[in-house]
């Protein structure tokens, strides 16, 4: 049961590192646009797009994946509460 969590934790972690490296490389022109990039994209759009239905672009600033990242720790925070529990 615990490596259930610790894997899940894992999983968590990896969505926020690769949230994190995707809106960085929004910095670099053209980074997004490349084969990592869009891969990247691709596994960070699984976690923004549905947010992005919720959360109107403020002009040219996306708070997706802010909002993102604050849910997957949410996420990590409750699952380590339940793991504590049993």
């Amino acid at each position: 049961m615990v490596a259930i969590f610790l894997l899940l934790s894992l999983i968590l972690r990896a969505l926020a590192f690769v949230i994190l490296i995707w809106v960085l490389m929004s910095w670099l022109p053209g980074a997004q646009q490349s084969a990592l990039g869009q891969f990247l994209g691709m596994i960070a759009g699984f976690i923004l797009d549905p947010l992005r239905r919720f959360i109107p672009r403020t002009g040219f600033i996306d708070f997706t994946p802010l909002a993102g990242l604050l849910l997957l720790q949410a996420a990590q925070v409750g699952l380590q509460a339940i793991a504590r529990m049993i």
